[in-house]
């Protein structure tokens, strides 16, 4: 039997997706701030000392003997908010690290799910599996491509410029890409299934039209 993934938590909190009209969002992000946990504040100072104060929403576990912990909430469109960073600012040797991923499993079983429930949100969590193997860089072009795109197809000139660097630097950086795991990751990203289907047709003749093209170049 695999052994579970004591650090999963933080995974699943940085991969997190939460959508929903922009009136929803607000009351999501009201509802975690009416509903923090004993021992998590708002870290609004921090937060104003970012270079976009009004996109993030930083939280700050400290207490006496415990470990400290910040966890972002970034909200990157009216319609999207996603899990940010976590910050460990001090774990104690007698609190051990697994804490850490005990405190943000905790932060967001107690406080932001409930808090998205309540807004009517949908929440997923986009990712690839085992069949595929993606570079951090690659992954975070993907995740710009969401976000830019918000579930709409065809893209815009703008989104295309942001497509064409994709499957470019897939190409480049040798990426594996599983059909149906891009599949499930369009649609927990916000895409239709009929969006979906028509996306990973038009990912992989693109990707082969421009390997064909690279090909001859460097001939």
């Amino acid at each position: 039997m695999p052994t579970p993934d004591p650090f999963a938590a933080l995974t699943d909190w940085r991969i997190s997706l939460y959508r929903g009209a922009p009136e929803e969002i607000e009351r999501f992000l009201e509802r975690i701030d009416a509903s923090l946990p004993s021992g998590w504040t708002r870290d609004r100072s921090y937060e104003a000392a970012r270079a976009q104060p009004d996109h993030i929403r930083c939280f700050l576990f400290d207490q006496p003997a415990d470990a400290v912990v910040r966890v972002w909430l970034q909200r990157v469109t009216n319609t999207r908010v996603r899990g940010g960073a976590v910050q460990v600012l001090r774990c104690p040797d007698a609190v051990g690290t697994r804490r850490i991923a005990e405190l943000v499993e905790s932060f967001a079983d107690q406080c932001v799910l409930p808090a998205a429930r309540m807004a009517r949100l949908v929440c997923t969590r986009p990712k690839f599996g085992v069949l595929s193997a993606l570079t951090s860089s690659i992954a975070m072009l993907f995740t710009r491509l969401a976000d830019s795109a918000n579930g709409e197809w065809p893209l815009t000139a703008t989104q295309l410029d942001l497509w064409d660097d994709l499957i470019l630097s897939c190409l480049s950086e040798h990426v594996a890409i599983d059909r149906g795991e891009l599949q499930q990751w369009l649609k927990d990203s916000g895409w239709s299934a009929p969006h979906t289907a028509a996306i990973v047709k038009q990912f992989f003749h693109d990707s082969e039209l421009f390997a064909r093209q690279q090909a001859l170049i460097a001939r």
